[in-house]
């Protein structure tokens, strides 16, 4: 058989058969499992966030605290997000997190809390604005909601 030759009419069937699976397992797997976003992936947007802190004692909202604060673009943007403190504890650790590229989730090891302990979860719904929280025994405790309102002018902001 020269290489100008015609292949048998059965044999082209199933070239394109292949052809097409081909493109279909290529196609799969430029989409991805959607809900599977790449952590490393952050979706919020560096500059000015305006910060407004509620937190409860026994389930009643003290005063909205105001903070201004300028996020950069650091090795772990997380941080500057997730950075909830447990009201009158100052040794907790955090454990158990999970993120994804609008969320994360943890739980956080305190003395003198009982287990399952205390637990916290940011939520972008936008790359402009995020709700926060931390509990204890499913209890809210802190809650955080953020807004940005502009780029940051200097290191100072």
């Amino acid at each position: 058989m020269s290489a100008y030759s015609q292949p048998a009419p059965g044999h082209r069937g199933h070239a394109v058969t292949r052809a097409i699976a081909v493109l279909v397992l290529l196609g799969a797997a430029l989409v991805g499992t959607p809900g599977h976003a790449d952590p490393g992936d952050f979706q919020a947007m560096p500059g000015l966030w305006k910060i407004i802190t509620r937190t409860f004692v026994h389930g009643h909202a003290g005063q909205p605290q105001v903070q201004w604060h300028c996020v950069d673009e650091g090795p772990d943007p997380w941080v500057e997000f997730a950075n909830l403190s447990l009201p009158g504890q100052s040794q907790c650790q955090r454990t158990h997190a999970h993120r994804n590229s609008t969320a994360l989730a943890w739980t956080l090891s305190c003395p003198g809390v009982a287990a399952p302990g205390a637990s916290g979860r940011v939520d972008f719904d936008s790359p402009e604005h995020y709700t926060a929280s931390l509990g204890v025994h499913g209890q809210a405790v802190v809650q955080v909601e953020g807004k940005r309102y502009a780029a940051c002018t200097s290191p100072q902001d």
